[in-house]
């Protein structure tokens, strides 16, 4: 998440109710001025609310991006593991196959029997 979802986020969310209020206004069956403090009272919360909400965003930001520092290195660190296990089954693999070749096991037996099974 970058700060500018943070920052459109807080602003949809203000805007919604601003509007969501706004509709409260024009379609309630109460009496104006009782919407009218709930109005003023939400968007005094927001006001006073919003500062904070802010700084819990930027907190969840960079505490984000540290989580994608981390999750990127265990990547890496995982690849690299993966391409020295490849390596070295490969190693292990020729070997035997040596071995194999120079001892005449797993071809045809070098002592003229059918072999055992």
């Amino acid at each position: 998440m970058d700060k500018s979802f943070i920052t459109t986020a807080a602003i949809g969310a203000a805007a919604g109710a601003l509007i969501g209020a706004g509709a409260a206004v024009i379609v309630a069956t109460e009496r104006g001025e009782r919407i009218r403090y709930q109005a003023m009272d939400a968007i005094e919360a927001l006001r006073d609310n919003g500062p904070a909400i802010n700084e819990r965003g930027h907190a969840l930001v960079e505490k984000s991006q540290e989580v994608t520092g981390v999750v990127k290195e265990t990547l890496g660190a995982v690849k690299e593991l993966k391409e020295e296990s490849v390596s070295a089954a490969r190693d292990v693999k020729s070997d035997v196959q040596d071995s194999l070749r120079t001892s005449g096991v797993g071809g045809k037996p070098t002592d003229g029997s059918a072999g055992s099974m």
